[in-house]
């Protein structure tokens, strides 16, 4: 009989999933962790309108938040929960923690409440 991996079974149920963390501090800026956030969404399939929909952010401003021109407009900060509540995942406030440059012991209750 064929043993079942668990590694895919073990994740958190309540909320988004956490983000490798060396793929999060590959991020150089804000907008590049908001792409990688989406980037990394759970449903492959969504469009960005579903996104703006999920999220309760403007349909026509989600192309500007994805963009990787830097004079288009950010994500407002109102808008992170949202954002990554939509894509399944919290890369962009783990980026926010680690630029945030907490303490380990931060960082491991931050990490305790992530998962």
């Amino acid at each position: 009989m064929e043993q079942l991996e668990l590694r895919g079974l073990l994740c958190r149920i309540d909320g988004p999933s956490v983000v490798d963390p060396q793929l999060v501090a590959e991020c150089k800026t804000y907008r590049e962790v908001v792409r990688l956030c989406w980037d990394k969404r759970k449903v492959k399939n969504m469009t960005k309108a579903m996104l703006a929909e999920r999220a309760g952010l403007y349909a026509s401003h989600v192309s500007c938040y994805l963009s990787k021109d830097d004079t288009q407009r950010d994500l407002p900060a109102g808008g992170i929960r949202g954002f990554e509540k939509a894509c399944d995942n919290t890369a962009i406030s783990q980026w926010i923690a680690m630029n945030a440059k907490l303490t380990p012991v931060e960082e491991m209750q931050f990490i305790r409440r992530a998962a």
